[in-house]
């Protein structure tokens, strides 16, 4: 089995991981910001809404005041024009419903101008909120593309250089390099040093090495899980890479 190949590829992760790190947190930061700026925007929308619903009932209950300011006027004109007691004992009971209905009404009136105060404040304080996310957002796109504007030039020739050697690697390898790559932080294979896994320690029995050495199929560390190759296959891997860097 050509772990030649297998080392290479480990070779330009390493590489490309490097240049992930120049980056640093810049892209979770610039996705953070990004999902802060739309939750507030959200939140100011819903708000805004609330607040123009709250103006449209001030604007009623000020249309409603002045109809039932109206009635009771009428009415209070009426009381002087009775003539039975019937008909005072009606106008009496109109004008103590409209009364009551004016009370409400303005009542109402005092708790959405309060409620209209609290959210032209809670508008404010989220636009002066969205503003400052707004400038660290910007400020952290700008920093995240001045590195990657560094990086994109190397990142775009490892790439094709994986692209190439994935392409001579049985699949089934491919898989399992993958799935140990992703589950130990991006190094799947580990070098045998002095019957000692470079990934984990552990001592590795002298049949293991000889096994390794020959070539004919993966074996794996008992302890970390990653796959074994010897220093000269890392180094051959290396060279090999050199060279094709000069290409």
């Amino acid at each position: 089995m050509n772990f030649t190949l297998l080392a290479q590829i480990q070779e330009l992760d390493k590489r490309l991981m490097q240049l992930a790190a120049v980056k640093g947190d810049l892209p979770e930061k610039v996705e953070q910001l990004k999902l802060e700026m739309e939750n507030l925007s959200d939140e100011r929308n819903e708000k805004k809404s609330s607040l123009e619903q709250t103006q449209k009932d001030l604007l009623h209950n000020k249309n409603e005041t002045e109809r039932l300011r109206d009635l009771l006027d009428k009415n209070q004109e009426k009381i002087y024009h009775v003539k039975t007691n019937k008909e005072y004992d009606a106008i009496t009971t109109e004008i103590e419903i409209v009364e009551r209905k004016i009370d409400e009404t303005e009542t109402a009136t005092l708790e959405l101008m309060v409620k209209e105060e609290q959210l032209k404040n809670e508008i404010d304080e989220l636009d002066k909120r969205i503003s400052g996310v707004r400038e660290q957002l910007v400020a952290n796109e700008k920093d995240l593309h001045e590195k990657m504007a560094e990086t994109e030039s190397e990142e775009r020739i490892l790439d094709y250089q994986r692209k190439q050697v994935l392409a001579k690697l049985n699949p089934r390898l491919i898989s399992q390099y993958e799935r140990i790559r992703h589950a130990k932080e991006g190094i799947a294979l580990a070098i045998v040093n002095n019957y000692t896994c470079s990934g984990c320690f552990a001592t590795i029995p002298a049949q293991t090495v000889l096994e390794i050495r020959k070539r004919e199929r993966v074996i794996v560390c008992e302890t970390c899980g990653r796959i074994l190759i010897t220093p000269e296959m890392e180094e051959k891997a290396v060279a090999e890479l050199h060279v094709l860097d000069h290409h």
